[in-house]
């Protein structure tokens, strides 16, 4: 029996993870800015109760909530900039709206996953939280944060049977295909140990899956790099 599962993210990495998911079972509903049809609620992450109606509403949909996974940014994040360019109101506007959504997610999902009697929350970021990466401070920045957040809450809601833990993606997932080239040489000066970042659907989902079985209740507040092998350093 398939899980109801909620995947928040505009990103194509989002649609693809939403794609993979669906395809091993699970009734997924997606939250993003731009609702698709009758699988997708419309939310712009802009305030804890927009946020709040938005999970509502997906809980709705799919009759409660088994699995969340945060795949949503601000695009603004994935455009290259160097640092010393970005101003504080981009920063704010950008870095700060990122996290808050996050955070805003994170406390409204909790009480439906509590009554559905818990079991997953997943984080997606991209693997240059753990490096730091230069033209994407910004980027690097949210999705340490993003990690951070997650083991907060992993700590906190074990008692609740809900694990929240992270998975850390190759960096062509979420940026342009030369930008990705770069950001990968920067991490690695080798080859990643698959030959390349992996695919969303065939590969990342699955791991995504896994997260809310039996078998993995033990795992919490932890990181799983799952890049092909680039970054080496956990």
């Amino acid at each position: 029996m398939g899980r109801r599962v909620v995947v928040t993210g505009a990103h194509p990495l989002a649609s693809e993870l939403a794609a993979g998911l669906r395809a091993r079972g699970d009734e997924v509903v997606v939250i993003a800015p731009e609702a698709m049809g009758s699988v997708g609620v419309g939310c712009a992450f802009g305030s804890e109760a927009e946020v709040k109606a938005a999970v509502a509403e997906a809980a709705a949909r799919l009759g409660g909530i088994d699995q969340v996974v945060h795949a949503w940014l601000d695009p603004a994040l994935l455009v290259e900039r160097t640092f010393a360019d970005v101003q504080p109101h981009e920063w704010i506007g950008s870095c700060e709206h990122s996290l808050e959504g996050a955070w805003w997610l994170a406390r409204s999902v909790r009480e439906p996953m509590r009554s559905a009697g818990g079991t997953a929350v997943v984080f997606v970021i991209p693997s240059i939280s753990l490096a730091g990466a230069a033209g994407f401070a910004m980027l690097a920045t949210v999705a340490e944060g993003l990690r951070v957040l997650a083991k907060g809450c992993g700590r906190q809601w074990a008692k609740d049977a809900i694990t929240v833990n992270t998975i850390a993606t190759a960096p062509h997932h979420w940026v342009s295909a030369d930008a990705g080239e770069v950001l990968s040489k920067a991490i690695s000066l080798s080859t990643p140990a698959f030959g390349g970042p992996g695919d969303i659907a065939d590969d990342i989902a699955p791991l995504v899956s896994f997260l809310a079985t039996g078998d993995a209740h033990f795992l919490t507040a932890g990181t799983l790099v799952a890049d092909g092998g680039l970054w080496m350093g956990l």
